[in-house]
């Protein structure tokens, strides 16, 4: 005999909605309307033939019954999806041809990638590390990972993570003295620069920030250059001065206590990490894998995550 199940939509909304405590949280999390997952929950509602939540005004709170229900809910939704992930993972085999920046590489990709050999051992990664956006075709590029306003044109993109970046050191800078508490102080030090960063990205720039603090008479040319950003971080390990701190860049640095965040100022850029390729190639099981995976480990911790 057949079960009668609810309906599945109507059940995702109910789960979303009691764990984000809001029918907008869970709207934006499904990428549907609000109004569709309020109808989506009084169906369910309507369904059981019993309320599942009170509608407030500060918003939602479970009944007894919508409490009593949730906590196997989730754990039939988490079940569901582990099943599915390892069946996913046994038929996708391959290679993955990836292309992004090596920073972001380093900093963020790397200390993760153990996890999705644990998820997909039969899918080998091919890494290319480089600034520009190659050509997908003509160099056998299956998916690329890039730091821009927004996704290119006539590719797909899905929002990986944003970037938030903020002044940091080597502690040994500052030989076990105070650190400096504002931006202002910080031009009594070597200051490491970007030699990227230009008028359309001022936050990887120091003169950007200060002319943003109001401090545009602090002087900023001086000190190191760099034209590569693992060089950069690297010099500020070493203790040669500050460098502006990029999050996904840092956060296995930081960790470890051979960074430190130096002042409280952060800059949030407007551009993010985006997974980029043409529509057709997100339909590959490989490159589904891996965008699935990485959108997973993005929203387990924020853009700075740490791995």
């Amino acid at each position: 005999m057949a079960r009668r199940l609810p309906p599945l939509n109507a059940l995702r909304a109910f789960e979303a909605s009691a764990r984000l405590g809001s029918f907008v949280a869970a709207a934006h999390e499904l990428r549907v309307s609000a109004a569709a997952v309020s109808q989506q929950v009084r169906r369910l509602e309507d369904y059981l033939d019993t309320r599942l939540f009170q509608r407030l005004a500060r918003g939602l709170t479970l009944t007894e019954q919508g409490r009593d229900y949730l906590p196997e809910l989730s754990a039939g939704f988490d079940l569901l999806g582990e099943s599915t992930q390892r069946l996913r993972a046994k038929r996708a085999d391959g290679v993955l041809t990836l292309t992004t920046l090596a920073g972001f590489a380093n900093g963020w990709l790397l200390p993760r990638m153990h996890r999705f050999r644990e998820r997909a051992p039969r899918i080998d990664v091919v890494m290319r590390t480089s600034r520009q956006l190659m050509d997908f075709r003509r160099d056998a590029i299956d998916l690329a990972i890039r730091f821009a306003p927004g996704p290119g044109r006539g590719l797909n993109g899905e929002l990986l993570c944003r970037e938030e970046l903020f002044p940091v050191a080597s502690p040994q800078l500052f030989g076990g003295g105070r650190m400096p508490d504002s931006l202002a102080a910080l031009a009594e030090y070597p200051l490491l620069h970007d030699t990227d960063a230009g008028p359309e990205q001022p936050w990887l720039g120091w003169r950007g920030w200060f002319e943003r603090a109001g401090l545009s008479t602090v002087p900023v040319g001086r000190g190191p250059q760099f034209s590569d950003s693992i060089v950069l971080i690297g010099a500020a390990v070493a203790g040669l001065g500050i460098a502006i701190g990029r999050a996904p860049h840092v956060g296995p640095l930081l960790a470890r206590g051979q960074l430190v965040r130096v002042t409280q100022e952060t800059w949030l850029s407007p551009w993010s990490y985006f997974l980029m390729a043409p529509p057709a190639h997100f339909k590959r099981p490989v490159v589904r894998t891996f965008v699935d995976w990485a959108l997973e480990e993005a929203r387990s911790g924020g853009a700075g995550n740490q791995p």
